[in-house]
């Protein structure tokens, strides 16, 4: 949960760093994946969980240029923990 807005943190819903084309690319991508995706899928193999880890990597690099801390649930959907 976010200490500042008392909201839990979404990777979804996260603009910091990205640019309009790739989050109208992206949430395409991921309604996709929604509608075709496999919910039986293996977290390794899901295309939604990789969508997302792909968008909290390009967060962490806005964050960074931005020279400010990125929240911890980030860093960690980051790193596919």
């Amino acid at each position: 949960m976010s200490i500042m807005s008392g909201k839990a943190y979404s990777v979804t819903s996260d603009t910091t760093g990205l640019s309009l084309g790739f989050r109208l690319r992206w949430r395409l991508a991921y309604m996709a994946t929604y509608v075709t995706g496999s919910a039986s899928r293996q977290g390794t193999l899901d295309p939604s969980a990789q969508l997302r880890r792909d968008r909290a990597q390009r967060l962490l690099q806005g964050y960074r240029s931005q020279e400010t801390e990125p929240p911890a649930e980030l860093v960690r959907l980051a790193h596919g923990r």
